[in-house]
């Protein structure tokens, strides 16, 4: 074997060995305790009254969607082990998926990640980027978002030759564990029409089966919801809230995370909550947002014209389109008008990777040093708000019900309403 090969695999093997070690430093407590996590365990034990079948087919209504990676972490913790270790499953099963992901990129050639460095930072901004916030951490309930990056990077693999079945499968499972990877069904289609060849058609047929049933289940969802009388309409309107939240959550914590806005806030003596109950202010920071997110387009248009290399100028265009496919589906898909947490993370994992892409291609040495400098910034700050004291009751048991305790109380009543840590009462 060459000496740089085999340099190179074997640091690449030391760089997935220190992703593994710093995934454990966020929350050692999560690793050696488990945790059940928002839905989790209310899924769970609806998934302990229900069939095999059922539990594997399991579609809540209010979600309108099928998520089938929640329900295979259901299933296995409801069949395989007892309640005390149950809560183990998701968070391994979600531990195995990042582990994926950080292969992927490091060890499998790839249109997006050509460069040894792009390699390392792309694996490193998906663990410690400011939008791979606490709330989508070793949770099941949240994979859909680790499907939508898997998707992503599948999607730009250079053509694969073996180990076929095991991409069909992660496309499979990615399509029908929510519908991040279903946007990702037209540009599957204009890759196999590029390069015709069976793993792109595979590929494709694939991801447009799942996108098919999912769009069904979605359809009868809201059909069965508005004949219960519940409120079903999808707001297309981007109104002030949602430009602001989406401005913030999405392009600036990128990049600042969100320690440097709030204490530069707090330097400056502003008051948040004065200035969003503030019409003048609130529509002033409206605009602003709306400027910010002109001069985005509009610099990302630029970037694409000086682009030389004709692959490279694809690979960018596809960034960009799913940036904006994927913006606009989680600001009519949100619960809220605030896009953060699991809304905001693949949305700006993509805008980051636009900028990790155009570090290598562009042809503009400004842009080149912009972007490397954007980069920095994710990683370094990102690494600041990786345990940061404001989120850490949520990656440490701090004061958190004692679930061994907890299921005793269970067992003794299957009345008492067990307390899930971060959820439990008191907090």
């Amino acid at each position: 074997m060459d000496y740089k090969i085999f340099l190179k695999n074997n640091t690449l093997k030391i760089f997935l060995i220190f992703l593994i070690l710093l995934s454990y430093y966020r929350s050692p407590f999560i690793f050696t305790n488990g945790r059940f996590f928002s839905l989790d365990f209310v899924y769970h034990m609806i998934s302990v009254d229900l069939s095999f079948f059922d539990s594997l087919t399991y579609v809540d209504l209010n979600a309108r969607y099928f998520n089938l990676i929640s329900n295979v972490s259901s299933l296995l913790s409801s069949r395989l082990l007892e309640l005390e270790y149950a809560q183990y499953v998701s968070v391994y099963l979600s531990f195995s998926l990042y582990l994926i992901i950080f292969y992927l990129i490091l060890f499998k050639n790839s249109y997006l990640f050509t460069k040894d460095y792009q390699k390392f930072l792309g694996a490193l901004i998906v663990l410690v980027s400011p939008v791979m916030n606490f709330e989508i951490w070793l949770n099941a309930i949240n994979l859909q978002v680790y499907f939508g990056i898997l998707t992503l990077v599948i999607l730009f693999l250079k053509d694969e030759n073996k180990n076929v079945l095991f991409y069909f499968i992660l496309i499979f499972v990615s399509g029908l564990s929510g519908i991040y990877a279903c946007i990702f069904t037209p540009l599957f289609f204009l890759k196999f029409i590029n390069k015709k060849n069976n793993f792109n058609l595979i590929c494709f047929l694939i991801i447009f089966s799942c996108t098919l049933l999912q769009l069904f289940i979605i359809y009868s969802s809201l059909k069965f919801l508005a004949l219960g009388e519940k409120n079903t309409a999808l707001v297309l309107a981007f109104n002030t809230y949602e430009a602001i939240s989406y401005t913030y959550n999405i392009i600036i914590r990128s990049f600042f995370a969100s320690t440097l806005p709030v204490y530069l806030a707090g330097l400056l003596e502003i008051d948040l909550y004065e200035v969003f109950n503030n019409e003048n202010l609130r529509n002033i920071l409206f605009s602003f947002s709306l400027l910010i997110i002109a001069a985005l387009i509009s610099f990302f248009i630029f970037c694409v014209i000086s682009i030389k290399d004709i692959k490279d100028k694809i690979v960018c265009i596809t960034l960009l389109v799913l940036f904006f496919t994927i913006s606009f589906v989680v600001t009519i898909g949100g619960v809220s008008d605030t896009l953060h947490g699991r809304y905001s993370a693949l949305t700006g994992i993509i805008l980051i990777f636009s900028f990790l892409h155009l570090s290598r291609v562009s042809s503009i040495i400004f842009i080149k040093k912009f972007s490397i400098i954007l980069m920095i910034l994710t990683i370094t700050l990102g690494i600041f708000d990786f345990r940061h004291k404001k989120y850490i009751e949520y990656l440490d048991c701090i004061d958190c019900p004692n679930w061994s305790d907890e299921v005793k109380k269970y067992k003794l009543d299957n009345n008492y309403r067990m307390n899930v840590w971060p959820y439990h009462n008191g907090r």
